[in-house]
């Protein structure tokens, strides 16, 4: 019973833990567009998370805890303290020597290290925001499971329904998030290590491609999901041909992204690197005293020695979970140098068979304690005890701060901060996951500002995203002609001129120069076809040789660059943008310090200092130094350069001018 109730306790102490410190709101990246994918049951971008879709859909139809943000977070919270506890139950029975039952130091070990596992670095910051990463853990912990119940049972005729299991579990992790496909190796050999002529039965085969194909076959149910047409439908799927390009990556560059060579960066010194960055980050969190640092690397390496004693076979197996888990996944996702996202997430599922080991480490640590002489017995004990308790405490205290996202909101603050101040109708223009996500979210799952219309440019390249433009937006229901955008092609001095609504603008007059790409001639049919009817916004993060034929019509107006027309239309209206940027923007949580602000969000929250500097700029320009200054004080007080990793002193020549232009006579 004890055995049961050290997995339950150590599952519900961590999801408590994880509920705690789970993000109410959205977040950057997945954690936007996991939640509306869930909330609209629409169709991720590849290769997407089909099952953690369709879990998440189903809670967002419960009518119980709000915002349905927190609700799917927890849910997932949910999934990865489940997790830790199968780690923990996992880990007491790799932990235990064959042919008994687990005793003291083998519940000890699994809770140590279902608890140090939980408490992780990567488990930790991924539990606590809605995507498909702990999900994926989970996975691995059930694939192990199911290779281990096939182990002890390989020579009896039940062990057949095992084979389907495993099987039919790696062909579900596809509609997961398919990184735990990097163990089908290490399944294959480990039956054939337990069962070295067992391939020659054609039961075992017959449970194999059938728990195979049951599992892929989950996929399929994205064709009947699209056939709802939601609102998110990435990549287009509508027939088996688009439902095989979503499938091998064709998007993203085809063959499943199986690209092994040429390294894309050095092996050693930047890919595995890397890795080992992440194991030393989870496995030895820095501690107050350097020695308990050491103790859970100690514990891991001593649980595979004494693991290999113990039964070499069967841990050279679990050796090669690891293996192709950790140095397969450095392998496959041929990391480039200086990669703008950490791979963390990736690396998990090596996290999940690592686990076990700190488990067996400690348990066999333990078990030599309590051989000792009967002076020394009580007292060894008592202090490994104590030592392997502070090992999940320290994790807990390493890495709280760094996981709590409880009042973390800069993702919605900075989406509503560009999203309610635009004109009404406006057609907004994006650059990417971060500033269209969010805004996505919030318009569809959130009723926030419907009115306006969001388009990605790159996606606007895509031959799939023109027909969703043209069906979600009437007045972009002749896009291009119906047809597909043009391929790019390279113009020298082309004149265009856009005629505009009679309403005390000039037309548009561009020059076209150089290599135009799909998105150019997209945003010129829309300005085409709106006539200047809706308001055309340029959202801030847009990259500068992005619409270079654009740039001199835009004018700054709080957050985004809006299209204008006429002499004045480079020339910044501070009074407007002023009421932008003083009255209108939130800025919530960017100066309180006590609130981690991390990579990501430090650098889109930069833009709150551009755009209020760019208006100080313009005010001094003016003649206006005492509203210059009056910006500069609103930018330390609501989003201070320091914070955001700037030089504090970078604005320091234009706050001088400014402030003895006030002073002078």
């Amino acid at each position: 019973m004890i055995a049961l109730l050290i997995p339950l306790a150590t599952g519900v102490v961590t999801f408590i833990t994880y509920a705690f410190t789970a993000c109410r709101t959205i977040t950057w990246w997945e954690g936007s567009s996991y939640l509306l994918a869930a909330c609209t049951l629409g169709i991720q971008p590849p290769p997407g998370s089909l099952l953690l879709t369709l879990i998440g859909w189903g809670a967002s139809r419960i009518p119980a805890i709000h915002p349905i943000a927190f609700r799917l977070t927890l849910v997932n919270g949910l999934i990865a303290a489940a997790t830790a506890a199968m780690v923990a139950r996992l880990s007491t029975y790799i932990a235990t020597p064959a042919g008994r039952k687990p005793g003291a130091p083998e519940l000890a070990g699994g809770a140590v290290a279902g608890l140090a596992f939980a408490f992780s670095l990567s488990v930790w910051g991924q539990a606590v925001r809605f995507t498909p990463y702990a999900l994926s853990a989970a996975f691995t912990t059930l694939i192990l499971a199911a290779a281990l119940a096939w182990w002890r049972r390989a020579a009896d005729a039940e062990a057949t329904p095992w084979i389907f299991l495993l099987f039919l579990l790696l062909g579900l992790d596809f509609s997961v998030h398919r990184t735990n496909v990097l163990l089908l190796p290490a399944v294959l050999a480990w039956i054939a290590l337990r069962r070295p002529h067992g391939w020659l039965a054609p039961a075992r085969w017959g449970a194999l491609v059938g728990g195979l194909a049951l599992g892929l076959g989950l996929h399929l149910l994205l064709l009947p999901l699209a056939l709802r047409q939601p609102w998110l439908n990435f990549g287009g799927v509508h027939d088996l041909k688009s439902l095989w390009d979503y499938v091998s990556l064709k998007q993203m560059g085809g063959g499943f992204l199986v690209r092994l060579y040429p390294r894309t960066a050095g092996f050693l010194d930047v890919q595995l690197a890397d890795y080992l960055s992440f194991v030393r980050q989870n496995v030895a969190p820095p501690a107050p005293w350097l020695p308990l640092a050491l103790v859970p690397a100690a514990l891991v390496l001593a649980g595979w020695i004494a693991r290999f004693r113990q039964a070499a076979r069967q841990t050279l197996g679990l050796l090669g979970f690891y293996l192709c888990a950790s140095l397969g996944a450095v392998v496959y996702f041929n990391l480039p140098a200086h990669y703008f996202r950490a791979m963390d997430r990736h690396y998990l599922p090596s996290l999940a068979v690592l686990a076990p080991m700190m488990a067996v480490g400690a348990a066999a640590s333990l078990r030599l304690a309590l051989r000792a002489p009967a002076g020394l017995r009580r007292v060894a004990a008592a202090a490994l005890g104590i030592l392997f308790v502070l090992v999940p405490l320290n994790a807990l205290r390493a890495n709280h701060r760094a996981c709590d996202l409880s009042r973390v909101r800069f993702t919605e603050t900075c989406a509503r901060d560009v999203l309610e101040p635009l004109p009404s109708g406006a057609i907004l223009v994006t650059a990417g996951d971060n500033d269209t996500f969010p805004l996505w979210y919030l318009q569809q799952v959130g009723h926030v500002r419907a009115d306006v219309t969001v388009v990605n440019l790159p996606l606007t390249n895509a031959d799939w995203y023109i027909p969703q433009l043209r069906r979600h937006d009437a007045s972009l229901a002749g896009l291009l002609d119906g047809g597909d955008p043009p391929e790019p092609r390279v113009v020298r001095d082309s004149v265009v001129t856009i005629f505009l609504e009679p309403n005390g603008r000039r037309d548009l007059t561009v020059r076209l120069s150089g290599t135009l790409l799909g998105h150019d001639f997209v945003i010129l049919d829309i300005l085409r076809r709106t006539r200047g009817r809706r308001p055309l916004c340029v959202a801030c993060t847009m990259p500068p040789d992005y619409l270079a034929w654009l740039r001199p019509h835009l004018q700054l107006d709080g957050l985004t660059y809006r299209f204008v027309t006429g002499p004045d239309s480079a020339r910044v209206d501070t009074e407007r943008l002023r009421h932008q940027l003083l009255e209108k923007v939130s800025y919530a949580g960017v100066a309180d310090t006590s609130i981690l602000l991390d990579e990501t969000s430090r650098g889109i929250c930069s833009n709150y200092v551009a755009a209020l500097a760019a208006l100080a700029r313009a005010q001094l320009e003016r003649g206006d130094a005492r509203g210059c200054l009056e910006t500069l004080r609103f930018m330390d007080q609501h989003a201070p350069p320091a914070r955001l990793g700037m030089d504090p002193d970078v604005f320091a020549d234009m706050r001088g001018r400014a402030s003895a232009a006030a002073h002078a006579p």
